[in-house]
């Protein structure tokens, strides 16, 4: 049975080597910036029903090496990133070096991160089959229900999507908290500061049968509040 392309992106030689280098880059991110990594609720018994959609909120360009630093080995070697594809790619103004620079480092990222390329907006485009195919596929995926990054203190508006494919394929989903990292690298920062993160999983949910998008996406939101750290 031939693997669906979303998949096959992130399995073999080449990715589990690219993959291998990322978990070195978030140790070298550690080290040389002196960035705190540390975590709760990630036991690798939460993972043993099958695989999860990874729900956290979204504050920094950190949060997904965070999330992935956080899992058990066994658990990140079975888990992607859901991100959007305009913006990992270069823009209509980049030009010359600046557009090689841009196109290589996007490409490193999504290599090394388990980057799942999708489409922007409510709908996701193509994203709803992609990640149905990964989680259908026995892979985590790590998925922002805001869709992007919040330039507040607060959660933004939660998309619709996670609550569309927690239904679609009976996936539970995680929520998680992650706390500091917008102080390290925040929306427009260029450089990474000293300082400690820390992510916070609580337990696993599932969206009821007779419960609406909205109805679940409002527990989600306040399980995901309750894992703040005060």
């Amino acid at each position: 049975m031939q693997l669906p392309e979303s998949v096959r992106a992130l399995t073999g030689p080449a990715a589990n080597v690219f993959a291998w280098i990322g978990d070195r880059s978030s140790d070298l991110i550690k080290h040389a910036c002196r960035v705190q990594f540390s975590s709760a609720g990630f036991d690798t018994a939460k993972f043993a029903e099958g695989p999860m959609i990874l729900s956290a909120n979204h504050r920094s360009l950190l949060d997904t090496a965070a999330i992935r630093h956080a899992l058990p080995a066994v658990i990140r070697a079975r888990t992607a990133t859901v991100g959007a594809r305009d913006f990992f790619s270069p823009s209509d103004a980049d030009r010359g070096v600046q557009r090689l620079f841009r196109t290589a480092l996007c490409s490193y990222v999504v290599r090394t991160y388990r980057v799942c390329l999708i489409g922007r907006g409510d709908d996701m485009g193509d994203g709803v089959e992609r990640i149905t195919e990964l989680l259908q596929s026995g892979w985590n995926v790590i998925l922002f229900p805001e869709g992007t990054r919040a330039r507040s203190a607060s959660l933004g508006r939660f998309r619709s999507g996670v609550a569309h494919i927690a239904r679609t394929t009976r996936a539970r989903v995680l929520p998680i908290w992650i706390e500091g990292s917008e102080r390290l690298l925040p929306v427009g920062g260029k450089f990474i500061n000293t300082g400690a993160v820390h992510v916070n999983a609580g337990s696993p949910m599932r969206i009821g049968s007779a419960e609406s998008n909205s109805e679940f996406l409002a527990r989600m939101r306040c399980e995901i509040e309750a894992l703040r750290v005060v």
